[in-house]
């Protein structure tokens, strides 16, 4: 209610002057990715464990140099507005951007890179990411998607959307630029024989506020401006274009729905012997050990849930130690109650009758 509420108050009262820096969509440290990487890895098979990691840690990072950014534009005390985490979608083309600042003389569309190690810009505006051991010595190299031609490519969306929508006036030409910030300060960028162009769309977060004055000021030796209501409409247009950006973790990482019920309830098999809980082997062996087993799997299959949802290892134990012969009698094992009875009572006490 607060976000609807504040784009009123922005958006409703178009004759009041800008005074300073406004975030039209806010910037946010609840990351849906990185929760949703959370989840995957409590069902994920040990093997997927460190990429799962892996990733989620470079997610943080960049959490982390959006969040360097976000300070550096409150603190800019320059009348813009700022959209943080846009996902823009139009005629089947889609851009994931970091931060959109709209100001009177520029629009600038902002890409945070937390890049690690060292980073070689060719001549040709090739990006290599050399990997070197505590001594030094280099062992491995690679090329990386270029974050400005990746740029480039979010500005012409933009261009495309705000001319299907009117707003994109001959006046502005040249008013849309974009950047590269490098949000990790131990990050070594070699750009010694990178073309100027290309040096000059890459900066480190600190340096944000002067290339956005210079930007200002550069345009303040033309009549090109963009009027407070236009600054407004551009918001405006840029938040109807934005879609929420999902990633199936359990696709990319090939894990099935049985796949992920079966490493679930592995995984909490482990935890229950970290606990000291243990299924002894003898018990493992038992059909009726074996039947229960197979009904709660099957059971949770169809139900779509955790195994562990139907009952625990230790509750299973506990049925076989109690061997219950009525509803009542399943009740009084701890972890059973009415629920759970009503659901699956019926269905054990008949496979404890067979095993009788």
């Amino acid at each position: 209610m607060g976000f609807f509420k504040s784009l009123i108050q922005l958006f409703g009262s178009k004759s009041e002057t800008l005074k300073g820096p406004t975030f039209v969509k806010k910037f946010s440290e609840n990351n849906k990715q990185l929760k949703d990487l959370e989840k995957i890895l409590k069902i994920a098979p040990k093997d997927l464990e460190s990429k799962i990691k892996q990733e989620m840690k470079c997610i943080s990072y960049g959490i982390n140099g959006e969040k360097n950014i976000a300070y550096e534009l409150k603190n800019s005390h320059m009348p813009i507005l700022i959209l943080h985490d846009l996902y823009l979608k139009y005629n089947g083309l889609s851009a994931q951007i970091d931060y959109v600042v709209i100001g009177s003389k520029f629009i600038l569309v902002i890409e945070c890179k937390n890049m690690f190690g060292e980073i070689e810009i060719t001549n040709s505006g090739d990006f290599i990411r050399y990997f070197k051991d505590f001594n030094g010595k280099l062992y491995k190299k690679e090329g990386i998607y270029s974050p400005i031609v990746q740029n480039e490519r979010h500005v012409e969306l933009i261009k495309d959307i705000l001319k299907k929508e009117g707003l994109l006036k001959k006046d502005y030409n040249g008013l849309i630029n974009h950047i590269v910030t490098i949000a990790n300060p131990k990050t070594v960028i070699n750009s010694r024989f990178a073309k100027k162009e290309i040096k000059d769309h890459i900066i480190k977060h600190e340096q944000l506020i002067n290339k956005m004055k210079s930007l200002n000021n550069n345009n303040n030796n033309n009549n090109k401006c963009i009027s407070q209501k236009n600054m407004n409409e551009i918001a405006k247009i840029l938040l109807k274009y934005n879609g929420k950006f999902n990633i199936d973790y359990k696709r990319k990482y090939g894990l099935s729905k049985e796949t992920s019920i079966n490493n679930k309830e592995n995984k909490i098999t482990q935890k229950e012997k970290r606990n000291n809980f243990k299924v002894s082997k003898d018990l493992e062996d038992t059909k009726i050990y074996k039947d229960l087993k197979e009904y709660r799997l099957n059971k949770s299959k169809k139900e779509g849930i955790p195994p562990y949802c139907v009952y625990t290892n230790r509750e299973l134990e506990n049925i076989i130690n109690s061997m219950p012969k009525t509803l009542d009698e399943l009740k009084t094992i701890n972890g059973f109650g009415t629920v759970k009875c009503e659901k699956y009572g019926r269905d054990i006490i008949k496979i404890v009758k067979k095993n009788r």
